[in-house]
Protein backbone atom coordinates (compact mmCIF):
# COMPACT_ATOMS: atom_id res chain seq x y z
CA UNK A 1 0.00 0.00 0.00
CA UNK A 2 2.92 2.69 0.50
CA UNK A 3 3.81 1.77 -3.00
CA UNK A 4 0.27 3.35 -3.89
CA UNK A 5 0.48 6.28 -1.45
CA UNK A 6 3.90 6.92 -3.22
CA UNK A 7 3.04 6.87 -6.83
CA UNK A 8 -0.36 8.75 -5.93
CA UNK A 9 1.92 11.91 -4.34
CA UNK A 10 4.26 11.55 -7.45
CA UNK A 11 1.41 11.90 -10.09
CA UNK A 12 -0.03 15.08 -8.03
CA UNK A 13 3.00 15.84 -8.32
CA UNK A 14 3.63 15.49 -12.22
CA UNK A 15 0.00 17.20 -12.36
CA UNK A 16 0.38 20.22 -10.38
CA UNK A 17 4.25 20.45 -12.51
CA UNK A 18 1.98 20.44 -16.17
CA UNK A 19 -0.79 22.89 -14.49
CA UNK A 20 1.71 25.23 -13.63
CA UNK A 21 3.56 24.20 -17.30
CA UNK A 22 0.48 25.67 -19.87
CA UNK A 23 -0.01 29.18 -18.06
CA UNK A 24 3.99 29.83 -18.23
CA UNK A 25 4.19 28.83 -22.14
CA UNK A 26 1.19 30.70 -22.88
CA UNK A 27 2.57 33.53 -21.46
CA UNK A 28 6.19 33.18 -23.33
CA UNK A 29 4.07 32.51 -26.63
CA UNK A 30 2.38 35.76 -26.10
CA UNK A 31 5.65 37.53 -25.93
CA UNK A 32 6.42 37.17 -29.33
CA UNK A 33 5.81 38.61 -31.90
CA UNK A 34 3.19 37.69 -34.98
CA UNK A 35 6.12 37.47 -37.13
CA UNK A 36 8.16 35.11 -34.76
CA UNK A 37 4.59 32.65 -33.90
CA UNK A 38 4.13 32.67 -38.10
CA UNK A 39 7.44 31.57 -38.75
CA UNK A 40 7.90 29.25 -35.96
CA UNK A 41 4.44 27.64 -37.28
CA UNK A 42 4.25 27.53 -40.88
CA UNK A 43 5.48 24.33 -41.90
CA UNK A 44 3.50 22.99 -39.08
CA UNK A 45 0.67 20.66 -39.67
CA UNK A 46 -1.53 22.60 -38.59
CA UNK A 47 -0.03 26.04 -39.44
CA UNK A 48 -1.07 28.72 -36.44
CA UNK A 49 -3.52 26.68 -34.67
CA UNK A 50 0.00 23.88 -33.66
CA UNK A 51 -0.02 25.61 -30.27
CA UNK A 52 -4.08 24.99 -29.69
CA UNK A 53 -3.83 21.75 -30.60
CA UNK A 54 -0.88 20.95 -28.37
CA UNK A 55 -3.01 22.55 -25.47
CA UNK A 56 -5.79 20.27 -25.87
CA UNK A 57 -3.37 17.18 -26.42
CA UNK A 58 -1.70 18.33 -22.91
CA UNK A 59 -5.46 18.73 -21.12
CA UNK A 60 -5.95 14.92 -22.34
CA UNK A 61 -3.17 13.64 -20.89
CA UNK A 62 -3.51 15.82 -17.69
CA UNK A 63 -7.47 14.75 -17.55
CA UNK A 64 -5.77 10.90 -17.84
CA UNK A 65 -3.15 11.38 -15.53
CA UNK A 66 -5.76 12.86 -13.26
CA UNK A 67 -8.57 10.30 -13.56
CA UNK A 68 -5.21 7.63 -12.38
CA UNK A 69 -4.88 9.73 -9.73
CA UNK A 70 -7.88 9.43 -8.54
CA UNK A 71 -8.23 5.66 -8.84
CA UNK A 72 -5.25 5.46 -7.02
CA UNK A 73 -6.97 7.50 -4.14
CA UNK A 74 -10.06 4.97 -4.36
CA UNK A 75 -7.24 1.97 -3.90
CA UNK A 76 -6.15 3.91 -0.61
CA UNK A 77 -9.48 4.92 0.91
CA UNK A 78 -11.83 1.78 -0.51
CA UNK A 79 -9.34 -1.29 -1.00
CA UNK A 80 -8.11 -2.71 -4.37
CA UNK A 81 -11.55 -4.21 -5.79
CA UNK A 82 -13.36 -1.31 -6.42
CA UNK A 83 -16.13 0.13 -8.94
CA UNK A 84 -14.82 3.52 -9.04
CA UNK A 85 -11.25 2.71 -9.54
CA UNK A 86 -12.14 0.63 -12.35
CA UNK A 87 -14.12 3.35 -14.17
CA UNK A 88 -11.15 5.76 -13.64
CA UNK A 89 -8.85 3.57 -14.99
CA UNK A 90 -10.79 2.31 -18.14
CA UNK A 91 -11.65 6.54 -18.66
CA UNK A 92 -7.95 6.88 -18.51
CA UNK A 93 -6.75 3.95 -20.76
CA UNK A 94 -9.35 4.87 -23.96
CA UNK A 95 -7.92 8.23 -22.95
CA UNK A 96 -4.07 7.42 -23.34
CA UNK A 97 -5.20 4.75 -26.42
CA UNK A 98 -6.94 8.36 -28.24
CA UNK A 99 -3.67 10.77 -27.56
CA UNK A 100 -1.65 7.64 -28.60
CA UNK A 101 -3.12 6.89 -31.68
CA UNK A 102 -3.22 10.72 -32.70
CA UNK A 103 0.26 11.30 -31.93
CA UNK A 104 1.30 8.51 -34.43
CA UNK A 105 -1.09 9.36 -37.15
CA UNK A 106 0.35 13.04 -36.66
CA UNK A 107 4.29 11.50 -36.41
CA UNK A 108 3.61 9.82 -39.95
CA UNK A 109 1.78 12.88 -41.70
CA UNK A 110 4.66 15.61 -40.71
CA UNK A 111 7.49 12.68 -41.26
CA UNK A 112 8.72 14.37 -43.99
CA UNK A 113 9.60 17.51 -42.37
CA UNK A 114 11.83 15.94 -39.34
CA UNK A 115 14.46 13.97 -38.95
CA UNK A 116 14.41 10.38 -38.94
CA UNK A 117 16.00 9.62 -35.75
CA UNK A 118 12.88 12.14 -34.44
CA UNK A 119 9.96 10.79 -35.94
CA UNK A 120 11.48 7.17 -34.51
CA UNK A 121 11.79 8.56 -31.39
CA UNK A 122 7.92 10.02 -31.64
CA UNK A 123 6.46 7.08 -32.32
CA UNK A 124 8.40 4.58 -29.77
CA UNK A 125 7.02 6.94 -27.22
CA UNK A 126 3.59 6.72 -28.55
CA UNK A 127 3.73 3.44 -28.68
CA UNK A 128 4.67 2.91 -24.85
CA UNK A 129 1.67 5.13 -24.06
CA UNK A 130 -0.22 3.10 -26.24
CA UNK A 131 0.83 0.32 -24.04
CA UNK A 132 0.15 1.84 -21.57
CA UNK A 133 -3.24 2.59 -22.28
CA UNK A 134 -3.84 -0.90 -22.95
CA UNK A 135 -2.31 -1.98 -19.64
CA UNK A 136 -4.78 0.48 -17.86
CA UNK A 137 -7.62 -1.35 -19.91
CA UNK A 138 -6.68 -4.56 -18.63
CA UNK A 139 -6.33 -3.62 -15.45
CA UNK A 140 -9.53 -1.99 -15.42
CA UNK A 141 -10.91 -5.14 -16.15
CA UNK A 142 -8.73 -7.31 -13.56
CA UNK A 143 -10.01 -4.56 -10.87
CA UNK A 144 -13.73 -5.36 -11.91
CA UNK A 145 -13.47 -9.15 -12.01
CA UNK A 146 -12.05 -9.06 -8.63
CA UNK A 147 -15.01 -7.07 -7.54
CA UNK A 148 -17.59 -9.22 -8.80
CA UNK A 149 -15.89 -12.42 -7.27
CA UNK A 150 -15.39 -10.50 -4.12
CA UNK A 151 -18.89 -9.57 -3.84
CA UNK A 152 -20.06 -13.22 -4.66
CA UNK A 153 -17.37 -14.39 -1.95
CA UNK A 154 -19.08 -12.19 0.83
CA UNK A 155 -22.57 -13.22 0.03
CA UNK A 156 -21.20 -16.86 0.26
CA UNK A 157 -19.98 -16.22 3.60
Amino acid sequence: MKKIIILNWVLKIFIGILLLAIPINECLRYNLSNEAITLMYKDSLFGDFSPYIMLVRIAIVLFALFNIQKGLQAFIKEGFFNVKSSDRFKKSGYLLLFISLFGIIISLLVMYQSPEEQTLSDIIMYLLLLAIGIGLLALADVIKKGNTIETENNLTI
